[in-house]
């Protein structure tokens, strides 16, 4: 199976897959993200910007592997279309904490989740993470929807 590196030059689909999970990260970062900074600016709390990544990251941990766990997409998931979905079996709360642990700390794990994700050769649409956690993200099915 190829890369996700070999796809991004030859597959618009897959491309555009990747162009969707970026978007629906970030309004997911934004949705976490501004009542953070909001928090800590407000209240006053220091090292302003270290508090602000760090709570962001386990707020984003949460609010993902709770929304995921339960729906199978989260706020950006939902609006750009797509679904988290188990490969072996339901979805599950502990695949959710699994397939999210890298947003933690968003600012280090997260790109090197991505890069090593593409560069193995499972399915190219999996994360490191996912492919630990047997998940992948799919576009959502609309009932009653028959493409022309």
């Amino acid at each position: 199976m190829p890369t996700g590196y070999d796809l991004i030059e030859h597959s618009h689909e897959f491309r555009m897959h990747l162009l969707k999970r970026l978007a629906a990260g970030l309004i997911d970062a934004v949705v976490i993200f501004l009542p953070v900074v909001l928090i800590v600016y407000l209240v006053g709390l220091e090292p302003k910007e270290m508090l602000v990544g760090v709570l962001s990251g386990f707020g984003w941990f949460f609010y993902s592997a709770i929304s995921e766990s339960r729906t199978g997409t989260s706020l950006g998931k939902k609006t750009l279309g797509l679904i988290v979905v188990s490969i072996d079996g339901p979805m599950t709360f502990s695949k959710g904490v699994v397939r999210n642990i890298s947003k933690m700390f968003w600012y280090i794990f997260l790109p090197i989740d991505v890069l090593v994700g593409m560069a193995i050769c499972n399915d190219p649409r999996q994360r490191w993470v996912d492919s630990i956690a047997k998940t992948i993200i799919i576009k959502k099915e609309i009932k009653g929807f028959m493409p022309s």
